[in-house]
């Protein structure tokens, strides 16, 4: 059984095949504000399409093995490494800039690419997204808690630890 904040209203996050946000404002009192399509389902399937995975599992095992940045374009590839744009944008060179976007302008896109780098770069695609949903839905109804539940995160520490940077990052702390 989970326990949640005493301290209403806040936001609760489903993540299963799709992904549901309610705004919880006291016991038996909640409104789906919200969600999106891109949730676990999108994951999995993809996963299928793009790897011979044969189980939701072996996929948490391959993305625990890859590497995002050879699919992914990060800020980084963009401005430099050390570029001066980055301290005056105020990010950082490893945050993403485009999901999967290093593989529009190889000339072969699967060259060089392990399943691993795959699974890891679609794992970051979906958790960003459900992240950047909850976290503005949250600034929308004002709510300062959001609680993510769902079978998509059960063995999925990646994406545990990916959403809760990514709520701290655009929250900036709060």
């Amino acid at each position: 059984s989970i326990s949640y904040s005493s301290t209403y209203p806040y936001m609760l996050v489903t993540i299963g095949t799709g992904v549901s946000v309610l705004r919880v404002d006291g016991p038996r009192q909640h409104e789906r504000v919200s969600g999106s399509t891109i949730g676990g389902g999108t994951f999995w399937g993809l996963m299928r399409l793009l790897t011979d995975v044969e189980s939701f599992e072996d996929s948490m095992k391959l993305a625990e093995m890859g590497d995002l940045s050879k699919v992914d374009m990060m800020v980084g590839d963009i401005y430099g490494e050390n570029s001066d744009a980055l301290d005056k944008l105020g990010l950082a060179a490893n945050i993403v800039a485009s999901s999967f976007g290093k593989l529009v302008s190889k000339e072969d896109p699967a060259k060089g690419l392990t399943q691993k780098d795959l699974a890891r770069a679609l794992l970051s695609l979906v958790t960003n997204n459900i992240g950047q949903v909850a976290y503005l839905n949250a600034k929308l109804h004002n709510t300062r808690r959001i609680y993510f539940v769902g079978s998509f995160l059960q063995h999925n520490m990646i994406s545990q630890r990916r959403l809760s940077y990514a709520i701290d990052y655009w929250s900036k702390g709060e």
